[in-house]
């Protein structure tokens, strides 16, 4: 999730006009905002599945350089998590727990604001949804599912496929991402849509492509988004603990960004594309949809970088993760079977851009 810094100006939330005034009351987007705003709850699963727990100490014995201090030496990862605004750090082996951090006002049940993570699981759905021929596939036209966008000008063009990877065209307009975060009816935002490009020509990372997403899940299916990721996520993956997915007052969850939950659940989203969409025996989503969401596609606008709402990384690594705005991460190595889990709070903007975590994530699977 990203929105513009200016948004939380008040001299441009004025002049723009239309911008909900709970933008002004809350200001910059807070890990509070998952319970103080409207949400549905994602339940726990009846079947708990639970990582091993480490006898060796594996995890205590890793270092990492951490230039985010601005000093080149070597820090194990306790040292590490204390230096930064890390809420929890989980690494993950084998199914095997080697090292868990969580701030001393953190408990392992604690749900963590998570951001854009939301939009790897709702690129999730939408895979799933496929598989069951809910929605015909990813070159299926928006307005088969969306048509008030009917008589935009280039509407037409738009795909599923271009939403998905943010080659939608569509123009950036303030008020729809002060709309869908803060407003209370996030349909409204289609009347603001217009196309600065021909879909499927350039690549724009925008919040609105995800949230149309969500709008189509909601109508091909008869269900919230929330409603079908515990039946087809949450449960089958033996989520421990309940957790929570905003909705505007109108029932439209946000599913560009906004969930919460413990990091042990967030690392069983992580596990499951660990391995390629099974669970314990179960094609929870398909392999298919699995190898499209982390393949390397330069087509259409389309980056090396950036597919199917997954950040895809080094070749030499092979990985690939969710990313949330203030350094919430779902990391996933299949080549060593490691699963990292992340999450943070906003920390200073220059000691934040200092530390690459994907580069500190390969530092540790290189030890592993």
């Amino acid at each position: 999730m990203k929105i513009r810094s200016g948004l939380f100006l008040f001299a441009i939330i004025v002049l723009s006009g239309c911008i909900p005034l709970r933008a002004v009351f809350y200001g910059q987007p807070d890990g509070k905002d998952i319970l103080r705003f409207p949400h549905s709850e994602l339940k726990a699963s009846d079947n708990c599945f639970e990582f091993n727990a480490d006898v060796s100490n594996t995890g205590r014995k890793i270092k990492v350089n951490d230039w985010g201090s601005g000093t080149p030496y070597f820090v194990n990862l306790d040292e590490l998590c204390n230096a930064h605004k890390v809420r929890s750090f989980l690494v993950i082996r084998n199914d095997t727990l080697l090292y868990e951090f969580n701030r001393k006002d953190i408990q392992p049940n604690t749900l963590h604001a998570s951001y854009s993570v939301a939009k790897s699981f709702t690129s999730a759905l939408i895979g799933v949804a496929i598989e069951e021929g809910v929605i015909t596939g990813v070159r299926d036209k928006v307005v088969k599912y969306i048509p008030e966008l009917a008589e935009i000008d280039g509407a037409e063009d738009l795909l599923i496929e271009h939403l998905l990877n943010m080659t939608s065209g569509i123009h950036y307009n303030l008020k729809t991402d002060a709309v869908i975060y803060y407003g209370n009816d996030t349909k409204k935002t289609l009347k603001y849509i217009e196309f600065s490009s021909k879909p499927g020509t350039r690549q724009e990372y925008l919040n609105i492509n995800i949230q149309l997403l969500g709008l189509i899940l909601h109508r091909a299916t008869g269900k919230t988004p929330a409603e079908y990721m515990n039946e087809k996520l949450w449960n089958p993956l033996g989520m421990c603990s309940d957790a929570v997915w905003t909705r505007d007052r109108k029932g439209e969850n946000l599913t560009f960004c906004c969930m919460g939950a413990t990091a042990l659940d967030y690392a069983k989203f992580g596990r499951l594309y660990l391995n390629k969409g099974n669970w314990n025996g179960k094609q929870i989503i398909s392999q298919k949809w699995y190898d499209q969401s982390i393949a390397r596609d330069t087509t259409e606008g389309s980056s090396f970088g950036y597919n199917y709402c997954w950040h895809i990384g080094e070749k030499e690594y092979g990985d690939f993760m969710a990313d949330g705005m203030y350094k919430q991460h779902i990391y996933v190595q299949p080549g060593k079977n490691i699963v990292i889990v992340l999450m943070a709070d906003r920390e200073n903007l220059l000691k934040a851009e200092r530390l690459r975590w994907r580069n500190l994530f390969q530092q540790v699977v290189d030890q592993l």
